[in-house]
């Protein structure tokens, strides 16, 4: 009997252990609501923006090839109209800024940082609001806790990180500017209330709504510590595509560009070094 419930006590755990491991992700990169949270603007600003800010930490040259940068520190220079934009350590937005920003609603944000606005592109936040109520019908409520930053947001971000990690670590959960998908405008972080069913609703149903994960478990791929709070628009087909090929989303979208240019599909070199 006392081994039969012990048993069962140990499965429980056994259980919740990917929620905990989540939970404490993000304690261990911010405090608040979400790792990748907007940062609080100066009163100056408001998020996305582009106006007033800090000057780089001492110490830090951002204008300077990163460890992770290509050899010679030559990026490639990619369009954040294209909603299959291929944004890694490897390429850069420059000052891209969407034209098409629409505020999305107060009632999807995270009540702890509903006195700032967050921008997200048209496409994308009309699917997030039909994500958002059938969320909602199931006893699932999804709040945004970062969406659309700016080059100029996403430069004080990285150096607050850089100077309270280390450049080095923060380059593991912190994009550097220009190379953060936030900038393209449809881009999300999420805190779905309801624990670790509100985390399972949000990994089963996002993709019908044109929503990928970004950052699985798959840090030797991406560059970046796992993120179940980040999730790209790229659109419902492909989103759906994507997720049936078990590919990481920058695999994915390595092998739609070499499909728009005619080249075989299912290339393994192309699988296992998706930036070559």
């Amino acid at each position: 009997m006392i081994r039969g419930v012990a048993l069962v006590l140990i499965c429980a755990a056994l259980a919740l252990v990917p929620y905990f491991y989540r939970l404490e992700l993000q304690a261990r990169i911010e405090p608040g609501p979400q790792a990748d949270a907007q940062v609080p603007p100066s009163p100056a600003e408001t998020p996305g923006s582009g106006s007033e800010r800090p000057g780089p930490v001492e110490g830090l040259q951002l204008d300077a090839p990163g460890p992770e940068d290509p050899p010679g520190g030559s990026l490639e220079v990619v369009d954040g109209d294209d909603l299959f934009a291929l944004v890694t350590k490897q390429t850069t937005l420059g000052q891209y800024k969407p034209h098409d920003l629409e505020v999305i609603p107060e009632k999807m944000i995270h009540p702890d940082q509903r006195q700032w606005p967050y921008l997200l592109r048209r496409e994308p936040l009309e699917q997030l609001t039909k994500m958002w109520e059938a969320a909602e019908a199931d006893g699932v409520l999804l709040t945004v806790t970062s969406a659309y930053r700016d080059y100029a947001t996403q430069e004080r971000l990285f150096n607050e990180y850089a100077a309270a990690y280390g450049e080095e670590e923060a380059s593991t959960f912190s994009a550097r500017p220009g190379q953060s998908e936030h900038q393209l405008g449809t881009t999300l972080d999420f805190d779905p209330r309801g624990g670790k069913a509100g985390w399972d609703w949000l990994e089963e149903n996002a993709h019908h709504y044109g929503f990928a994960l970004s950052y699985p478990d798959a840090q030797a791929i991406t560059g970046y510590i796992e993120e179940p709070w980040h999730y790209r628009y790229i659109g419902v087909a492909a989103a759906r595509e994507w997720k049936e090929s078990g590919l990481v989303l920058c695999e994915y979208l390595k092998l739609l560009q070499h499909r728009s240019a005619q080249q075989p599909v299912f290339n393994s070199s192309i699988l296992k070094d998706p930036f070559r």
